[in-house]
């Protein structure tokens, strides 16, 4: 059938058959592995605070009732997502091998990281459970996706940043695996993620610079680009015990180079309907100040202070605007009907 028959077709087409797919399913179906990046935007942010709190002060509460809340939400999705493999296992196997929704699926392990850091001084055992977990799954899981990268072949019409969470979420391991006192495995996190960031940087930027724009839904997946510099200055200084070296200085100044870019490609962001993927843009921003408070710390001056608190404040504000708009999606019945 010739394209402009096919246009024709649609046009007479009912409007039912332009409803996404995705709402025939049953909603334990739809319910998305990426659901996780919540958790990791609430507790990042959370944890953002926490470390504000205990550098300069800020209060407490803030970082106590943000992680409380991200503990929440990780339980639920636990007990969705197993209920989602033992009742509807086809519909999560046709996740995991998606293209594009494969590489969320370390978001689990993520942020069971980011909730042991921000348990440990609460219940150091419970910190222990979930940092070993999130280490482990984050593992098989990387080496499971760049196999299947490597012997399959890849579009990378259909690549984003999101491929950086798997490759660079390893980077992470360290803040928590540090003052837990695993500090050799943590070393080797740390570079398998600092390298292989590296190569997928290159990998990304050629598909951003060269091939056709992302889609709506993708194009919050940019703010990723923020994460590895960002969590790597973090994990560096909690390896180097709190000393500034030139790899603490590089990381600093190319995350702020990043987040700066991103300022500028702000009305980009905000074009378009709003979907659950725009979560990706908080745990990199949170990322962003959690790493700035402490590079602020080591390094004190006017000029790191301003930028640890505008970041902070930033970070603040996107997941505020992000919850919000979420709330009002599951509250027009929006949220996950998306195909």
């Amino acid at each position: 059938m010739t394209a402009k028959a096919n246009a024709s077709a649609d046009q007479h087409a009912p409007a039912s058959a332009f409803v996404p797919k995705a709402v025939d399913k049953p909603l334990l179906a739809r319910l998305s592995i990426s659901l996780f990046a919540t958790v990791m935007g609430l507790g990042g942010l959370g944890n953002a605070w926490a470390a504000a709190a205990h550098l300069f002060g800020a209060p407490a509460i803030i970082g106590q009732v943000l992680l409380a809340l991200a503990g929440m939400i990780f339980a639920i999705l636990i007990i969705i997502h197993t209920a989602k493999l033992a009742l509807q296992p086809g519909a999560m196997y046709e996740e995991f091998r998606h293209p594009v929704r494969a590489s969320f699926f370390p978001t689990v392990s993520v942020a069971a990281i980011v909730l042991s850091i921000g348990v440990r001084p609460y219940a150091l055992g419970l910190a222990e459970a979930l940092w070993w977990a999130g280490a482990v799954v984050h593992l098989a899981l990387a080496l499971t996706l760049i196999r299947r990268w490597i012997v399959e072949a890849q579009d990378e019409a259909v690549l984003t940043p999101a491929w950086f969470i798997p490759v660079v979420g390893n980077i992470l391991v360290p803040l928590g695996g540090v003052p837990l006192g695993h500090v050799e495995i943590s070393f080797f996190f740390f570079a398998i993620g600092l390298v292989l960031w590296i190569v997928f940087f290159t990998i990304v930027m050629h598909r951003v610079l060269f091939m056709a724009p992302m889609s709506e839904r993708s194009v919050p997946t940019l703010f990723i680009l923020l994460a590895p510099p960002s969590i790597g200055l973090a994990s560096y200084l909690a390896l180097t015990g709190g000393e500034v070296g030139w790899l603490a200085h590089i990381l600093y100044s190319l995350a702020l180079f990043i987040a700066l870019l991103l300022l500028m490609l702000a009305n980009h962001f905000k074009r378009g309907a709003f979907f659950m993927s725009w979560w990706a843009m908080t745990f990199p921003a949170d990322g962003f100040a959690g790493a700035t408070l402490s590079y602020a710390y080591a390094r004190p001056s006017a000029f790191t202070l301003a930028v640890a608190y505008l970041a902070l404040a930033a970070a603040t504000l996107i997941v505020i605007i992000v919850a919000w708009r979420t709330s009002q999606a599951i509250m027009n019945g929006a949220a996950f009907r998306e195909d």
